[in-house]
């Protein structure tokens, strides 16, 4: 496995790479093929990556000799507007 690897802060430049491993992310099953442009225009999807990054917002962004191959990243949201899985207002 040639190649460097490493992980880095993800900034508002990576918004759009983003919002493709947002759409990886909401076809997680092999029956289930989103395209970019549904996930986008669903409010209660593009709310995970709109905007990024507001305060308070968390991520990474894995690259192989200097491409991003993956991403990780948190968001809160509030009892008032919830996202999935919402716990509590301090809880990503």
């Amino acid at each position: 496995m040639g190649g460097e690897h490493r992980f880095r802060s993800a900034t508002a430049k990576d918004a759009d790479f983003l919002f493709d491993m947002l759409v990886a992310a909401v076809n997680w099953t092999p029956d289930r093929r989103l395209s970019r442009s549904t996930v986008t225009a669903d409010p209660a999807l593009v709310r995970y990556v709109d905007g990024w990054p507001r305060e308070g917002d968390l991520g990474v962004v894995a690259e192989a000799d200097g491409a991003p191959t993956g991403a990780a990243w948190l968001r809160l949201f509030t009892a008032d507007d919830p996202g999935y899985g919402y716990i509590a207002d301090d809880v990503p």
